[in-house]
């Protein structure tokens, strides 16, 4: 006989994963990734670039703990939190995959980040929010009734399973989308004045963050911290900036794309450098899916080059 709870409780759990799937994406990459039992495992850290830029199924068993605006702090805690819960040596490499913005940007300074990224995802799963001094402890839950924490546990249970199924960040019930409305359009389907425009805009939101040079002094020590902690568990460190379009490459600082470099020689241990603006020749305008960001047939190639660079 069917328990007449249980639809109950799968109404519950749909309703908690349609308003916190990017926590829970995030939470069940986390507590996958330190169950693994494959040797040679790939962890993936990073922003919607590595969203975007990575196919997970291209390395025999990988995990991508990304998220939209994850700096480098996050980063670091989302590998800390894989690598000490994993048995030693079942991980081979990082990918910490970044746009030369992240250098300067701290999430915890930012009054709408804050409370839109830390509050929703990164408070919940690490009970940190760096230099947030009082964070909104609002529940994941708010909105949905008073639920008693045990029935609270369970459907978050079923809410992850049920994400696992997919596999991807990106899948049928989550959909690639573009920061810019392409009226049903593809990005190389747009006129090139058109994507001139929207490149210069993007650029120009990403350039304000150059003059966080508190943050970007910070950041230093953070991925210093970051990458001997990598040594210690002999995980290979490798940093990766994903492709960008031609248009936004135009716009974007060039001092930033230095302070990048600055970053990486501050760290005293070697770090594998990968930036594929280096190589715009072998991207095309239908990789992208807008200004900065992949679309699956980009994320593939991406994939596949790195595969052959450092191992699958």
């Amino acid at each position: 006989m069917m328990d007449q709870s249980e639809p109950i409780l799968s109404h519950l759990a749909a309703q908690f994963f349609s308003r916190n799937y990017d926590y829970l994406w995030l939470r069940a990459m986390l507590e996958q990734a330190g169950k693994t039992k494959t040797d040679g495992s790939t962890l993936i850290t990073g922003s919607s670039h590595a969203l975007n830029g990575i196919k997970e199924s291209c390395w025999k068993r990988a995990f991508n703990c990304s998220m939209h605006s994850q700096d480098i702090y996050y980063d670091f805690q989302c590998a800390k939190r894989a690598l000490d819960t994993a048995e030693k040596g079942r991980f081979a490499r990082c990918f910490i995959v970044m746009g030369y913005y992240i250098a300067y940007q701290d999430l915890s300074r930012s009054k709408v980040s804050r409370e839109t990224m830390i509050s929703n995802i990164y408070y919940p799963i690490f009970r940190n929010s760096h230099n947030w001094e009082n964070p909104s402890r609002r529940s994941l839950w708010d909105g949905l009734g008073e639920i008693p924490e045990p029935i609270q546990k369970h459907c978050e249970q079923i809410a992850i399973q049920k994400l696992l199924e997919y596999g991807s960040y990106y899948s049928e019930i989550r959909p690639r989308g573009t920061l810019f409305d392409l009226k049903g359009r593809t990005w190389e389907q747009v006129s090139k004045q058109e994507r001139m425009a929207m490149g210069q805009a993007r650029a120009a939101d990403h350039n304000r963050i150059f003059q966080h040079k508190e943050s970007f002094e910070e950041n230093k020590g953070i991925l210093q911290e970051f990458i001997r902690y990598l040594y210690a568990r002999e995980v290979q460190p490798i940093v990766v900036i994903t492709p960008f379009s031609e248009e936004y490459n135009c716009f974007i600082l060039p001092e930033m794309k230095a302070g990048v470099l600055e970053l990486l020689d501050a760290a005293q241990e070697d770090i594998h450098y990968v930036d594929f603006n280096q190589a715009l020749e072998l991207f095309e305008p239908a990789d992208f899916m807008d200004t900065d960001h992949l679309s699956l047939k980009g994320a593939e190639k991406v994939s596949n080059i790195l595969v052959e660079m450092f191992g699958k």
